[in-house]
């Protein structure tokens, strides 16, 4: 299954790839130069298109902005694509707990929605959540979560700051887009954290180009488990 899901992501990449060198346009460049669309209405637009097998030039100027202004959509994109292939297929529909290995968790839940993925015996064999220190959630379902207040703990992966900001990444390092990060504001510098040491903090879940975060403004709100 991991082999024909991969060459379908290939495919699928493949088709996209060609059809921006053929087209060579860009989304809403028309009569909107001046306003930048959002991630989300261009990939809900581009769904839609991929869903009704719209092979027309306007939805490939949107794969197109989407790989050149929104990773992580277009990572939700080909994922769902690619799937959506294998799932027509012979073989037919994945198991949708199978699928977390490969795809990205908001593709898998598109695919739930139409039917491209299915519940069944994997379910029964899916690893239990990993329980965090003091409860919450796991840093890679934060992004579910946006727009509430929880508990988000993960390993740190890497750190950066901009003048006295502080950027504490978890799970996965910048720049890429499905790491988790704990934002403090003004804080100037805190100790070294050994890489690996699971941290956890609570606030408002927000999403800023495609990165989930909580914005801290007290570093000592930070709980540190080595």
């Amino acid at each position: 299954m991991a082999q024909t899901l991969r060459a379908a992501r290939w495919i699928a990449v493949g088709i996209l790839t060609s059809a921006f060198l053929l087209t060579g346009c860009s989304y809403g460049s028309s009569n909107q130069s001046n306003q930048m669309p959002d991630c989300d209405e261009v990939l809900a637009s581009a769904l839609q298109s991929v869903r009704i097998d719209d092979t027309s030039g306007a939805t490939d100027s949107k794969f197109q902005w989407l790989t050149e202004n929104c990773s992580h959509e277009y990572n939700i994109l080909v994922d769902y694509t690619s799937a959506r292939v294998s799932a027509q297929g012979t073989l037919g529909p994945d198991s949708c707990d199978e699928l977390n290995q490969y795809l990205v968790l908001e593709a898998i839940d598109l695919l739930r929605a139409d039917g491209l993925c299915t519940s069944g015996s994997a379910a029964a064999a899916a690893p239990a959540p990993v329980e965090q220190p003091g409860g919450g959630i796991a840093w890679n379902e934060a992004v579910g979560y946006a727009g509430t207040e929880q508990r988000v703990c993960g390993p740190l992966a890497g750190n950066g700051y901009s003048d006295d900001d502080l950027f504490l990444n978890l799970g996965l390092d910048y720049p890429d887009p499905q790491r988790f990060q704990i934002v403090v504001w003004d804080v100037g510098g805190l100790e070294p954290i050994a890489y690996g040491s699971r941290l956890c903090t609570s606030g408002l879940i927000t999403v800023y180009n495609g990165v989930a975060q909580i914005e801290l403004e007290d570093p000592s709100l930070i709980s540190i488990y080595e």
